[in-house]
């Protein structure tokens, strides 16, 4: 394949949402106080990984070699890389990169053991697009949370928009996958594995059904400009919350012009970019939290519920545990950050202020249901207490469960 230019390929709204928030004051702030304090951190990094892992070299790993050399000459990437094996279980990968030393690629050994050869064309392809692309240059979550004298640098706002544009930057990544791979059901196989644990063929059946209902809803860009029926809404969250943005977006870039000619493929009736990306935005702004920063009776409703069920979830185990207080606070804002002194009180208005919120919008709910996960993991373990409240919750609100243990199974199966 010839050489593709990786601007090219960026999600619109990766690239509109770079742009803004580089030129934020805060942001700015906040990216010279990384750099102070970062100083030789590539290094450090490497030397862990050097103690702890296992290099891979071409000896041992021809195949893997090879995926890494013709991704870069597809990319034009000519910055050193090191691959390392890390001893987990779990499907994963993730890519570093900064000033100091090569740029660095970690892949799970489960993964390299279970993934298909195009599958890790299209993980790999994923990790050298953040690198393509340069998104290290606005690091996350550390970006958006980073503080000086307990005030972060960023705004709320600015805050979210920060997480907007995360996601956007994974779609970005993923369309380089994809251009790596070329093969759109190698990434959507990749997507249920990350999200199921799975690696039996046995899922190729359902897989290829599944993406045969993307297909057909990204092959008529236009039907997506109507508003979803409440019934639609969730749509997003049927498995990790991300996953289905995701496949719905790698198989509407599969379906336009550009992907075409970057495997050397006739061109004519693809997509238009603009017809992409319309498809994208429409699916990533469902995952927006907008009730947070919305003003009005439902948005109010929502953000006290938010806050009672956060304190329920968290309080259901234990008691409150700093770090969900500060999970909270990086929800709603810092001042939701203190210990509780009135639990008892504030568990008595929950099913008051769960009545009062089932007058929203489903997605909103939904979405609402999520973030109570986020609280509920902050100190890194779900328990059961945690997970039954958050069940009831749901139910209660009219959201199926489902989105309960996607949100927390898929967070335990990213793709950095």
């Amino acid at each position: 394949m010839a050489r593709v230019d990786a601007r090219q390929l960026q999600a619109r709204r990766d690239r509109e949402l770079h742009g803004e928030l580089m030129a934020d004051f805060g942001v700015k702030k906040a990216l010279e106080r990384l750099r102070s304090l970062q100083q030789g951190r590539g290094y450090g990094y490497r030397r862990r990984l050097l103690s702890r892992s296992l290099r891979l070299t071409r000896s041992m790993s021809p195949e893997v070699a090879d995926i890494i050399r013709d991704c870069t000459e597809l990319l034009g990437y000519t910055h050193p890389i090191e691959v390392y094996v890390v001893p987990e279980m779990a499907f994963n990968a993730s890519c570093y990169r900064d000033s100091h030393g090569p740029t660095v690629l970690t892949l799970s050994s489960r993964l390299l053991e279970c993934f298909s050869a195009a599958e890790l064309r299209f993980v790999i392809g994923h990790e050298l697009g953040h690198a393509a692309l340069d998104h290290y240059s606005l690091p996350m979550p550390i970006t958006a949370t980073l503080q000086d004298m307990g005030i972060t640098y960023v705004n709320r706002p600015t805050s979210l928009k920060l997480y907007a544009w995360c996601r956007a930057a994974e779609v970005s990544a993923d369309r380089i996958g994809l251009v790596c791979a070329a093969d759109p059901e190698a990434a959507a196989s990749g997507f249920f594995k990350l999200a199921s644990g799975m690696s039996s063929d046995r899922v190729r059946p359902d897989l290829a059904s599944f993406a045969r209902q993307v297909e057909s809803l990204v092959t008529a860009p236009e039907a997506r400009d109507n508003l979803r029926d409440e019934d639609d809404t969730l749509d997003s969250f049927s498995t990790h919350p991300y996953n289905p943005v995701r496949v719905r977006a790698v198989w509407a870039f599969s379906k336009s012009a550009v992907y075409l000619q970057a495997i050397g493929k006739s061109a004519e009736g693809g997509l238009t970019m603009e017809q992409v990306d319309a498809v994208v935005d429409r699916d990533l702004t469902l995952m927006d939290p907008i009730y947070l920063q919305e003003r009005g009776s439902n948005a109010d409703t929502l953000r006290r519920l938010l806050y009672t069920a956060g304190v329920a979830v968290a309080a259901a185990h234990g008691g409150v545990a700093r770090s969900e207080l500060d999970a909270l606070a990086l929800l709603m804002g810092p001042d939701h950050g203190e210990a509780p002194t009135n639990v008892p009180q504030i568990l008595q208005d929950l099913p008051g202020r769960i009545a009062a919120a089932r007058e929203t919008p489903l997605a909103s709910r939904a979405l609402l249901v999520q973030h109570l996960t986020i609280i509920a993991a902050a100190d890194g373990e779900v328990q059961a207490e945690e997970l039954d409240l958050m069940e009831k919750i749901a139910t209660d609100l009219g959201v199926d469960i489902r989105v309960v243990h996607y949100a927390i199974h898929g967070a335990q199966h990213p793709i950095d």
